[in-house]
């Protein structure tokens, strides 16, 4: 395995998650503006960066379970990991529904209110940490 490649998908999920949070903070306490605006923009960008990470790590999982191969959609890797015990089915319905979140923040189709995005963060941040320990277990194989 890779592990300085993992060391820096951890490092960067640990950061997003913090941003996330921080952003989602931020956001509560403030009523919408021509300020908020650029923060909710903020918000929508770290949420995709923090799923590329995701995207990174099931790449490196993927080769290293000899599985990856080019064209692999994410609906697709997501579910190898399930079945070879990476992630659990939980952990697995998170990231699909991140997925799809992602898809609409990064396509612009149907894209996610501020509200709906921020509860999903809100909602979700023991989701986000549970991925960040999934992914610090890959180190002590």
């Amino acid at each position: 395995m890779n592990e300085d490649r993992l060391l820096a998908v951890i490092a960067d999920m640990s950061e997003s998650i913090e941003q996330l949070k921080q952003c989602r903070i931020i956001l509560e306490s403030k009523e919408e503006d021509e300020t908020s605006i650029f923060i909710t923009y903020g918000l929508k960008q770290l949420f995709v960066e923090s799923f590329i990470t995701v995207e990174d790590f099931t790449s490196i999982m993927l080769k290293e379970l000899k599985r990856f191969k080019i064209g692999i959609d994410m609906r697709q890797g997501l579910s190898i990991l399930l079945e070879n015990h990476i992630i659990d089915e939980r952990q697995n319905d998170f990231l699909n529904a991140a997925r799809l979140l992602r898809n609409r923040i990064s396509h612009r189709y149907k894209e996610p209110s501020r509200e709906e995005l921020m509860a999903f963060v809100k909602n979700q941040e023991d989701s986000f940490d549970e991925i960040l320990t999934v992914m610090k277990r890959q180190l002590i194989k």
